[in-house]
């Protein structure tokens, strides 16, 4: 029988300028430093400089990353271990764009080893939390876009011009793989999972203080580093399942994540049955996790880790209660194999990943 249970991580904070204090009033987190702006919590992050500390239970004090070494294949999962080693592969997170996110975009895995960088490249993804009215998204390609057109764009300062624009509302996903160009001008709360990466790609004008050459060789380094497809469409069209009284969305999937939302009025069962763990988030609501005796209470911002052996979990719903499970997708198992049986259009199922 395994020691581990759901498990509860403090929150790694982060104070950039395209953050406020929004997580903290629409959410129960923290207590968190008065003077400090809060744009980002990490949720569940193992990184090289620093990891997710755990707040609950008889193992509190230790990192994710002393976990996973204690614990490995009984905390990640057989099918994770197999595809992804021991490096935890995910890193989760509420962003409080309150002010300008700027132009970006980032490696592909390719591109990361190919410049020696050492992380992967990082594939992301987007759920929209809290909206303001107005609030929108810049992401992917327009339509017909030459690399002629985006190298002076990035030249001049205009790359957003680039960019679709998305009004967007809570519920709204968007996947950003790896060279999807993105930018807000704010107005929002969103949970994004990615690669557990940290490369970017900048996509402001470079700076006049250089000679023109240098100016556009640094313009093309990025731009070989972008997508110009604009076939492809990020915002993603959820596939709905009505389970019982229960609604069950998936948001997106890819090769490096899934994220499918949970709408519970009647208790919900998970298997963790040694393939893979699972991040829940809770977004709405309250929720206990239950696995074997061990019961941690969500509120509303919360997230915890289900390890891959716990074996049956049980979620108790509280009045209005959504939440958001993360995990590592086998595709033809956990996802395009549920959704067939469902009865679901391939259509549907490949735009999870393939866009509209």
């Amino acid at each position: 029988m395994s020691t581990l249970y759901p498990l509860r991580f403090q929150e790694i904070l982060r104070n950039y300028s395209f953050g406020n204090r929004w997580i903290v009033s629409a959410y129960e987190k923290g207590p968190f430093p008065a003077d400090h702006r809060v744009a980002e919590t990490w949720e569940v992050c193992n990184r090289p400089s620093e990891s997710s500390t755990l707040v609950n239970g008889p193992l509190a004090g230790a990192t994710l990353h002393e976990l996973i070494e204690r614990f490995g294949t009984e905390l990640l999962g057989r099918d994770v271990i197999a595809r992804c080693g021991v490096r935890f592969p995910l890193l989760i997170k509420l962003l409080d764009v309150s002010n300008p996110l700027a132009e970006q975009a980032h490696h592909s895995d390719e591109l990361a080893q190919a410049r020696g960088l050492p992380d992967p490249g990082k594939t992301e993804a987007w759920y929209m939390l809290r909206t303001l009215p107005g609030a929108t998204i810049h992401c992917g390609a327009k339509p017909g876009l030459t690399p002629k057109a985006a190298l002076q764009a990035i030249l001049n300062g205009s790359s957003r011009e680039l960019m679709r624009e998305y009004p967007v509302q809570p519920g709204d996903a968007f996947l950003l793989h790896a060279g999807t160009m993105h930018y807000s001008q704010g107005g929002m709360i969103f949970y994004e999972i990615m690669q557990n990466s940290d490369v970017y790609i900048g996509l402001q004008v470079p700076s006049p203080d250089l000679p023109p050459a240098e100016r556009e060789t640094q313009a093309r380094a990025a731009l070989e580093g972008i997508s110009l497809d604009g076939s492809f469409d990020p915002h993603i069209q959820p596939v709905i399942l009505q389970e019982g009284s229960n609604t069950r969305t998936f948001a997106f999937a890819c090769r490096y994540f899934a994220l499918e939302r949970l709408d519970l009025s009647a208790p919900y069962h998970l298997d963790c049955n040694g393939q893979r763990f699972y991040v829940l988030t809770q977004i709405e609501g309250t929720c206990a996790v239950t696995a074997g005796a061990t019961t941690e209470t969500l509120k509303p911002g919360q997230s915890c880790l289900l390890p891959a052996s716990l074996g049956e979990v049980e979620l108790h719903p509280g009045p209005g209660c959504a939440l958001l499970k993360a995990y590592v997708p086998g595709l033809e198992a956990d996802v395009i194999a549920p959704l067939r049986a469902a009865g679901v259009s391939e259509e549907l199922i490949r735009g999870l990943w393939e866009g509209r």
